[in-house]
């Protein structure tokens, strides 16, 4: 879950039927066996794509469509979806995104999530909308996660790429979660690939150095992972002024959950300002909507400050009731 962006927010897209004239500039999008797989999964296609393959394929679809041209204000074609509703179930099918190479950057992809949406849930009437990304596309979940997708589960190594083999990663909405999205507080944001400079300075602060480089691979890893979130606390100009991290870990004596809170930092310059308290406020309602029943956070002795504002908050050091061990494993022991 997290904070959709408003459906009426800039840029919109509208959605019209792909026409066979279309083809040739999608195909001018689709450059490369890679881009293939990335755009159409490992079943659709074969490379090199060529028109008549788009062609057949739009015309074995008839009347029931599913493939979509997204326009922009201009009448321009930018973007490209397909959306198989099965209205039976109510489920939507949602594959082949891709957003015009030259327009990307602008949050077009975002956009034609919005308008997807709208016409599986507005105008169809869906129950849910899902689909597969691959692992490494950290442009791509951003945008699904910015209009509420969740990660659902890992298929690991689906397809075969030029580097190995892909991971694909499963995202779902339903359409009760997309009328009432869970919001995190005033100025509070599920974090995305652009975070990801502030991310590593707010790591080093912490003491743990890193650079932008280490902090994308982090934050990626962490959108990939269905039972944790990274939020972020904007400062004025929209960028991180902290962040916390929160995963949430079943108990195995009884049925509830609890929400740890693995990493948690606020710059420097800006603590004192009620921006910790923001972020523990969105962990606490992160928590609750994913049935945890409590939130943990472990700090170390030194943090005499941080051990403080958490008792403000209501946190009880529980150390005297039980004790935490710890052993290092030897490098290759699960081999």
């Amino acid at each position: 879950m997290g904070r959709v962006t408003d459906a009426s927010a800039p840029p919109v897209l509208a959605l019209r039927g792909l026409e066979p004239s279309d083809c040739d500039r999608l195909l001018t999008w689709v450059d490369s066996a890679d881009a293939l797989w990335q755009w159409s999964g490992s079943r659709s296609f074969t490379w090199p794509l060529d028109r008549g393959q788009l062609l057949r394929d739009l015309a074995a679809r008839g009347d029931s469509g599913g493939l979509y041209a997204a326009i922009d204000d201009r009448g321009e074609m930018v973007g490209h979806v397909q959306l198989d509703a099965q209205l039976y179930h109510g489920v939507g099918h949602i594959g082949r995104v891709v957003v015009a190479p030259a327009q990307r950057g602008r949050g077009l992809g975002t956009a034609l999530m919005r308008a997807t949406l709208r016409r599986g849930f507005d105008e169809l009437g869906l129950h849910r909308l899902q689909l597969t990304v691959y692992s490494f596309n950290a442009a791509a979940i951003a945008a699904y996660r910015a209009v509420g997708f969740v990660v659902e589960g890992v298929a690991p190594e689906s397809t075969l790429g030029s580097d190995g083999r892909w991971d694909g990663l499963a995202m779902g909405l339903l359409e009760p979660d997309y009328r009432r999205p869970l919001l995190y507080g005033d100025r509070i944001r599920i974090a995305g690939p652009r975070d990801a400079s502030r991310i590593a300075v707010l790591l080093t602060q912490l003491g743990h150095p890193h650079d932008r480089d280490q902090a994308a691979a982090q934050l990626l890893r962490w959108a990939a992972d269905p039972r944790g979130e990274v939020l972020v606390a904007e400062a004025g100009d929209g960028s991180a002024a902290g962040f916390a991290a929160v995963h949430r870990i079943p108990y195995f004596e009884r049925a509830d959950a609890f929400a740890r809170v693995a990493a948690l930092s606020v710059d420097a310059e800006l603590r004192r300002a009620g921006v910790g308290r923001r972020l523990m406020g969105a962990v606490e309602r992160w928590a609750a909507a994913h049935g945890c029943v409590d939130v943990e956070v472990t700090s170390l002795r030194s943090r005499g400050a941080a051990h403080r504002f958490y008792a403000a908050l209501g946190y009880e050091d529980r150390c005297g009731e039980a004790a935490r061990f710890r052993r290092a494993l030897a490098p290759g022991a699960g081999a």
